[in-house]
């Protein structure tokens, strides 16, 4: 019966980080799909999909993928979205269906896709899914919510145009292509992004510490930004020194990587150690600070990636535990103050970075 919805080594070469990155850390984009790893759908209904996104492609020139996991182990959805999404390098709509949590995401990037989109259409992609899963109309879900992306594109991108990295809204960069003018609608600068402050980053730390200390735990902990620049740092006492690189090595990991740390490639059950160990060479023959520790986590922020924590000291469960704690009272911090928890107009000049709209959760069948 299908599923229901409830249910020591020596240094290598840059070429070879270059390699290794390619293959554990990231994905190429690839064309419109449904990756139904949590098996939620008929063989039908992923038929009909398919056929529908091929369709979307071809006439708007945007990449829409769908994706269902079993469960979120542990992360919120929109984490689960933007990591996801990064891994597998999408550019388009990604909509991220999770089974056990009965909850839902839809991305878009990049950033000019998702302000000619806007979140009230990015919610209508997701609602289309979620109505009908509420309605434990599970097939139906898949299909709706497929068109929707269709209806959507309609809108912002009536018909064919040339795409960039299956974004479908950037102009294509050929050797026939002019460089851009001055005044041209090709943009310059990208503003109105959001950033992290040094009181940012103490709440973080702030935050993380008040965890170790309920737990009884002694810690180091850092936080970057999002360029992997080391903005607050705190080493409680009796936490060992040696873990002062290495909560730092894991919060610029988290920043530059755009993703949690932790073995590779992530989610292996049974990661392969002398990969592992080859990934963190290569990076430390090139000058690139790089763990797979457990223990750095990025700092989220209305879909763009602001920075990270990394904390050291414990054992790898017990970092990540802390870290996420900072986050949370970081953002706990953001949400009481309305003045800043309230994303401001953004300029139309922007590009790759992946938003978000707000989440959205189908109700347990």
């Amino acid at each position: 019966m299908r599923p229901t919805f409830l249910s020591p080594a020596r240094p290598l070469s840059l070429a070879l980080l270059t390699v290794v990155l390619a293959s554990g850390m990231a994905r190429g984009q690839a064309a419109s799909a449904v990756i139904d790893g949590a098996g939620m759908f008929s063989e039908d209904a992923l038929r009909q999909a398919k056929a529908e996104l091929a369709r979307i492609d071809r006439l708007h020139g945007v990449t829409v993928t769908v994706e269902t996991v079993e469960s979120l182990r542990g992360q919120t959805i929109d984490e689960a979205a933007v990591r996801r999404a990064e891994q597998l390098g999408h550019k388009g709509i990604f909509i991220l269906i999770a089974k056990q949590e009965h909850k839902a995401e839809a991305l878009a990037s990049p950033r000019t896709l998702f302000e000619s989109l806007g979140k009230a259409r990015l919610n209508e992609v997701r609602d289309a899914f979620t109505g009908e899963f509420r309605k434990r109309k599970i097939d139906d879900g898949l299909i709706k919510g497929v068109q929707a992306a269709g209806t959507v594109l309609a809108v912002v991108r009536p018909g064919p145009g040339p795409r960039e990295d299956g974004a479908g809204f950037l102009p294509s960069r050929t050797s026939e292509t002019k460089p851009s003018a001055p005044g041209s609608s090709t943009p310059l600068v990208l503003r109105q992004q959001v950033r992290l402050t040094l009181a940012g980053a103490r709440a973080a730390v702030a935050g993380a510490e008040a965890k170790a200390v309920e737990k009884g735990w002694k810690m180091n902990f850092a936080v970057v930004d999002d360029g992997g620049h080391l903005l607050a740092f705190a080493r409680m006492d009796g936490a060992r020194p040696a873990s002062v690189a290495t909560s730092t090595t894991k919060a610029i990991s988290a920043a530059t990587f755009r993703q949690a740390t932790g073995p590779l490639p992530a989610g292996a059950s049974n990661p392969d150690a002398l990969h592992n160990l080859a990934v963190e060479n290569a990076a430390a023959a090139s000058g690139a600070r790089l763990t797979t520790l457990l223990g750095g986590v990025p700092i989220v922020v209305d879909g763009q990636i602001i920075g990270a924590i990394g904390v050291g000291g414990g054992s790898g469960e017990q970092d990540t535990e802390a870290a996420k704690a900072g986050i949370a009272a970081f953002l706990e911090g953001l949400q009481s103050r309305p003045e800043e928890a309230k994303p401001k107009p953004k300029d139309k000049e922007g590009e790759a970075a992946t938003a978000r709209p707000s989440e959205g959760e189908p109700a347990p069948k």
